[in-house]
């Protein structure tokens, strides 16, 4: 039940709680190295405790992504791809020759789960996308024995994960194929705005195939790398920032009724592309667009974290895709850099609360 005696939201005509403009990411300058693509390669793939060769910098991710999926197994029809975070892999895949088909994902990180996996996969699958949504890695511990059985490639999806790692182990450094595409917003933005296709780096674990795709596709163009190279040397300190600002934020937000952190294991490090949270559906009684506009009035930058499903529309009780329907209405994205401030995660955590007493 609404809170009558609390301050009136922006979109009901009341002051928004937060005027200042949300912060723009700190500006970085490029790198001058010569060759400023091939430094950016060497570099990245050492970062990731891989040989020399492997990453190649490409001038497109849509590239990048089909490139991918053309090194699956041959012979074989299918794509497995989680039902949410994958939407541009659909276009890769159809563009590969293979069928994408969509997999149930995980209800506390949208990342594809392993019982969505193997319920879908079948003698036809070549390959398995997952993806590392807003940085956080998936269980792959019980993914890996399934693409083992079924001897499939496994292509990680990793533009917001540079600097995630599960147990130890960097992401982009386990399966046979990964993408980082550049991006705004991104640990690795090249300086790249809005949703333009800025380029990517594809990790090939086959260093003879990585060698011919580098002589034959596009490379990145070197503005691109050189602002690529410089973050990917500040990535340490720019990641740092946006764990301590996450973890302020969660801080913050103890206690709250009708909102919920994203929980992880003690195994993963977070990459926190984005800080996302989840409305308690059960409790929360505005609908998703309406609490995306009244937190939008009181300032904060917020969007819904993920798109609609690939799967087929089906009725939530569906026990197999029950987590891929309810989600879309449940988790808000919120942008995280360094240029922000512990002040910012106070103003963030007090407008969640105004809405709140609201949407209750």
């Amino acid at each position: 039940m609404a809170d009558d005696t609390a301050p009136a939201l922006a979109i009901e005509g009341g002051l928004p709680l937060r005027l200042d403009a949300w912060p723009a990411p700190p500006v970085v300058a490029p790198a001058d190295d010569p060759d400023p693509v091939h430094a950016l390669e060497t570099e990245f793939a050492a970062g990731l405790g891989l040989p020399a060769g492997v990453a190649i910098a490409l001038g497109s991710a849509d590239e990048a992504r089909r490139l991918a999926l053309r090194t699956a197994v041959q012979g074989r029809r299918e794509v497995v791809l989680p039902a949410l975070c994958a939407t541009p892999w659909v276009e890769a895949a159809v563009a590969a020759g293979l069928t994408p088909v969509p997999a149930e994902v995980d209800a506390d990180t949208a990342a594809i789960s392993s019982r969505g996996f193997s319920t879908v996969a079948t003698p036809q699958t070549g390959a398995v996308v997952v993806a590392y949504p807003f940085g956080h890695p998936p269980v792959l511990e019980t993914i890996l024995p399934i693409v083992r059985e079924r001897t499939c490639m496994l292509v990680e999806e990793c533009s917001e994960a540079v600097g995630a790692s599960y147990r130890g182990t960097p992401a982009g450094s386990i399966g046979g194929a990964a993408v980082f595409a550049l991006g705004a917003g991104h640990v690795l933005s090249g300086g790249i705005e809005g949703g333009e296709d800025g380029g990517a780096l594809l990790v090939l674990r086959d260093a003879e195939l990585a060698a011919a795709v580098r002589k034959e596709a596009r490379p990145m163009p070197e503005v691109v790398a050189r602002v690529a190279l410089a973050e990917w040397r500040g990535r340490e300190e720019a990641l740092q920032a946006r764990r301590e600002l996450a973890w302020e934020l969660t801080f913050n937000l103890r206690g709250m009724r009708g909102t919920a952190s994203m929980p992880h294991g003690r195994w993963i490090h977070h990459a926190y592309d984005r800080y996302v949270f989840r409305l308690r559906s059960m409790l929360w009684k505005r609908g998703f667009e309406e609490t995306l506009a009244a937190l939008r009035g009181e300032g904060l930058p917020v969007e819904a974290a993920v798109g609609p499903s690939l799967a087929p529309e089906v009725s939530i009780a569906d026990d197999r895709t029950q987590a891929t329907t309810r989600l879309p209405r449940e988790m808000v994205g919120l942008p995280l850099h360094a240029g922000l401030t512990s002040r910012d995660m106070d103003q963030v955590a007090a407008v969640l609360r105004k809405v709140e007493r609201w949407a209750l």
